[in-house]
């Protein structure tokens, strides 16, 4: 079995953190918000709600993995399974990989769309509380845009000591809200913010494409190595 390595936690984390979902649902906050409240006003409450939706994103994921990880934890222990975990993130990898060359190809890995209506009325929230709902929401939600690429993870954390998981767990989630944090001090300007959402719009192929390719790549090394 692969073991786990500092490069592949914070690499990992990193791709997954930069997810098309996450990061639609928090430019649309930020301009929600600098459209609401006067320019002095503005960077505070931007920097307050933005980073409640980050922290309800990172509580989800953290609380998704240690669930999670019990059940590869137990499965690891059976050879045959780790082949078809690998197989899986393989073949989610593929997926993604086709969503960006082929986006009007087959179905899409993406937010179920029923739960785009519950993020836009937590946004309407506009407090603490809606930023935190939104934050949940998208953290749940958003699994089916990178949850590969966290489960190929997860499979390398989970041979690791109980201690050592925890660590590696919590070390991947601050990794993957390190760029949400990135793009909520880029948008934090209104300026920057019409940049910022243009940028990430014509990215979303590029983006997917890198997750999709390192997510197969894990995949592969799981399967090579198991």
């Amino acid at each position: 079995m692969t073991q786990i390595t500092l490069p592949a936690v914070v690499v990992g984390g990193l791709l997954d953190g930069i997810n098309p979902c996450a990061f639609s649902v928090l430019l649309s906050f930020v301009a929600v918000i600098l459209a609401s409240v006067t320019v002095t006003g503005a960077s505070p409450r931007v920097w307050r709600i933005g980073g409640i939706y980050v922290l309800g994103m990172f509580l989800t994921y953290l609380l998704l993995g240690l669930g999670l990880i019990g059940v590869i934890g137990w499965v690891v222990r059976m050879h045959l399974a780790v082949r078809l975990i690998a197989v899986v993130v393989v073949a989610l990898g593929t997926w993604t990989v086709k969503d960006a060359l082929l986006p009007g190809v087959g179905p899409a890995l993406a937010m179920p769309k029923a739960s785009y209506g519950l993020v836009r009325r937590a946004m309407a929230w506009s407090g603490p509380w809606g930023a935190l709902g939104a934050g949940v929401l998208v953290g749940m939600c958003a699994v089916p845009c990178s949850g590969a690429l966290y489960v190929g993870v997860l499979a390398l954390i989970a041979s690791a000591p109980l201690a050592a998981k925890l660590g590696w767990l919590v070390l991947y989630n601050v990794m993957f809200i390190a760029p949400l944090l990135a793009l909520l001090a880029l948008a934090a300007n209104r300026r920057s913010l019409n940049r910022v959402a243009h940028w990430t719009i014509h990215r979303r192929a590029a983006t997917k494409l890198v997750m999709g390719g390192a997510t197969v790549l894990l995949g592969f090394a799981i399967l090579l190595t198991a």
